[in-house]
């Protein structure tokens, strides 16, 4: 019976300390920072996960709060996002010129272990 117990608490102890298998990539920074109010329109999106990203299967928007609604969006991102060849976490998109006011990134990213994962995220641009 001793034996059957420390089969089961090993067990336990080893499950509990594996890492999640079924995770999925979350934002771990981004530039323009979540909530950021900043004096210059950026040209370009970058975004930082906790997993490594496939190049490829993801998609990035970047549009006014004011469509946040709406069927259509009016989306400002130029071409399709980049996963960094030298840092497979980090994600970038070029912006077309933004006016001031309130923006979302809205993203859904592909990590390598195969699991797909959305995300959004607030800035403002203040007027000059």
């Amino acid at each position: 019976m001793r034996i059957l117990r420390i089969v089961f608490f090993t067990l336990t102890l080893v499950l509990l300390s594996a890492p999640g298998a079924w995770a999925h990539a979350r934002l771990v920074r981004a530039e323009p920072k979540s909530g950021a109010e900043v004096a210059k329109a950026p040209n370009q999106v970058e975004l930082w996960f906790n997993e490594l990203l496939e190049e490829g299967f993801n998609t990035v928007t970047v549009f006014p709060v004011a469509d946040l609604a709406a069927e259509k969006k009016t989306n400002f991102v130029k071409g399709k996002p980049v996963v960094d060849p030298r840092d497979h976490t980090h994600l970038t998109i070029q912006l077309a010129p933004l006016r001031p006011g309130e923006y979302i990134i809205e993203w859904r990213v592909l990590s390598r272990d195969g699991h797909s994962a959305p995300g959004r995220s607030k800035f403002t641009v203040r007027a000059s």
